[in-house]
């Protein structure tokens, strides 16, 4: 037999916006039961009583709130920022994996430039500086399959340590979420996390994670 338990604390944590209410204490248990009492009996094969949902809504409230944040403050190291930038992408083929070998011979990249290639199981992707696109363009013989201008990078890195703690990616996804702002592509490495981002949003992004720096540098020096 199903349990009710199991069941709801599934329902709740496939909802985040009901995860949170939960967790914070603002979520109307009766109702949010009502609502869901239709899928846990679909799901338990059986009747399940409203009050016997809020009993285990108040369980799960308590298990939550013992747990670390779904969402934390992440503390930054730095934040950098590139703009503009063009992205190309291509059909992978091995032609143009040929090709790829030879681009750094033929285009000469730059400190201040920024360039990235991701290597997918159907397209090869290159995210650079616009003052590269046509070189690169030219390189390649193939046609490509989408070529994006006004877009722009926001780096913000952090120490090490803070890439093996969980949600580390989801927390710092929900600060540009909570803005509406749409993430065009992410680029990592162990210590840095890029947002490429439309220009217009290019502001937006830099206030926001600037904000969050400057909370989570204001933690350390209260801690110290």
């Amino acid at each position: 037999m199903i349990k009710i338990q199991p069941v709801v604390r599934e329902i709740v944590l496939e909802e985040i916006e009901a995860y949170f209410a939960l967790t914070n204490g603002y979520m109307n248990m009766s109702s949010y039961a009502y609502q869901i009492r239709p899928k846990v009996e679909r799901l338990t094969k059986k009747k399940i009583t409203i009050a016997s949902l809020v009993v285990s809504l108040s369980r799960l409230r308590k298990e939550f709130k013992k747990e670390k944040p779904l969402i934390h403050k992440v503390p930054l190291a730095n934040i950098t920022t590139k703009l503009p930038l063009s992205e190309i992408a291509y059909e992978k083929t091995n032609k143009l994996v040929n090709e790829l070998e030879s681009l750094n011979k033929t285009i000469a990249v730059l400190p201040e430039d920024f360039f990235t290639v991701t290597m997918g199981t159907s397209e090869i992707d290159i995210m650079c500086s616009a003052n590269l696109e046509r070189k690169i363009l030219k390189h390649f013989k193939a046609k490509p399959k989408i070529v994006n201008h006004n877009l722009a990078a926001i780096g913000v890195s952090f120490d090490p340590v803070v890439f093996g703690v969980p949600n580390t990616f989801f927390s710092l996804l929900a600060v540009t979420a909570r803005a509406r702002i749409n993430i065009e592509e992410l680029i990592s490495t162990p210590t840095e996390l890029t947002f490429i981002v439309a220009e217009k949003d290019f502001g937006k992004t830099v206030a926001l994670f600037s904000e969050l720096h400057r909370q989570t540098h204001q933690l350390v020096d209260l801690a110290g």
